[in-house]
């Protein structure tokens, strides 16, 4: 059997053929996926991501979509996305949360047994695998103050890393780029008061809504550089509003790119681009992106 009748024949996921990205994105760009799987078990990742090894299928492992730009072209390989792993539960006496488990699920669960930690995160629309790999952060909190071990799949089997082992680093760790894939966390929280961290949570939560656009995004499109903020040094190049084709810079907060129905992956890449050109020309200062390319540019 080739690839695409081994996924007909396989019934332990959700499987759809040639699937517009812009559907499942942020912000609403890109072309087609050859391959969509939602999976719901390790069972069914495992063996999904082993078959497109084995027939040498590009694949791409990811939660909400929220920090991904598709390209125009699509995707010629599978997308794997991780929704229905999203059980949040007691491990002993810590919290783990599997990949595809939102981080306000986990906000939630902990605050309903009076544990804190991650109060600053509510409201990132990310996923624990997602969060996991980019060491999501707000507020001078990260996820990563909390872990105590990540799982992962590794070459079809489960491999566990202390945090030490993590390499988390500002929006990094040692699962970036690579094909090795989060599948769950387990978090270490502190005991608190729960009307104490409710009141947080509505506070960040409040101060996100405040200073954020409204509308089609991938959140922040740029890591702030050491001692520098990439939304103020977008304001003082005076970038904001600059639009190409349907994709333009927020009026509101530089570091962030919005999109319309008339929008193009190709816009967003080339405001991108333009910004990145504009910061290095201005202030000499080289713009890495917190968004992350899917397929040719």
């Amino acid at each position: 059997m080739g690839f695409k009748d081994e996924l007909l024949a396989f019934s332990h996921a959700k499987i759809t053929f040639d699937q517009p990205m812009k559907k499942i994105t942020a912000l609403g760009v890109g072309g087609n996926a050859k391959y969509l799987a939602v999976v719901d078990s390790l069972y069914s990742l495992n063996f999904l991501v082993q078959t497109a090894k084995r027939f040498k299928i590009p694949f791409k492992v990811f939660g909400n979509g929220t920090n991904l730009l598709v390209s125009d072209k699509g995707y010629d390989g599978l997308i794997i996305k991780t929704g229905g792993l999203c059980d949040v539960f007691f491990k002993r006496d810590q919290v783990r949360a599997m990949a595809g488990a939102n981080l306000d699920a986990v906000i939630k669960f902990a605050t309903e047994h009076r544990l804190s930690g991650l109060e600053p995160l509510a409201g990132i629309p990310a996923t624990v695998g997602g969060a996991v790999v980019m060491n999501a952060g707000a507020f001078g909190r990260s996820i990563s103050d909390c872990i105590t071990t990540v799982e992962t799949l590794k070459q079809g089997k489960i491999k566990v890393y202390d945090k030490n082992q993590c390499a988390f680093g500002y929006r990094k760790s040692r699962f970036l780029g690579k094909k090795e894939v989060v599948v769950s966390a387990t978090f270490n929280f502190s005991k608190r008061e729960r009307e104490k961290i409710i009141a947080d949570v509505k506070r960040y939560s409040s101060v996100r809504k405040s200073i954020q656009p409204i509308g089609k995004s991938c959140g922040s499109v740029f890591k702030n550089p050491i001692g520098q903020s990439a939304g103020l040094l977008i304001d003082k190049a005076c970038l904001k509003g600059l639009k190409i084709g349907g994709a333009q810079i927020s009026m509101r907060h530089g570091n962030f790119i919005l999109t319309d129905n008339t929008a193009t992956a190709c816009d967003v890449y080339q405001l991108i681009r333009t910004v990145k050109e504009k910061i290095n020309e201005l202030f000499g200062v080289t713009l890495s992106e917190e968004v992350e390319y899917v397929g040719e540019f």
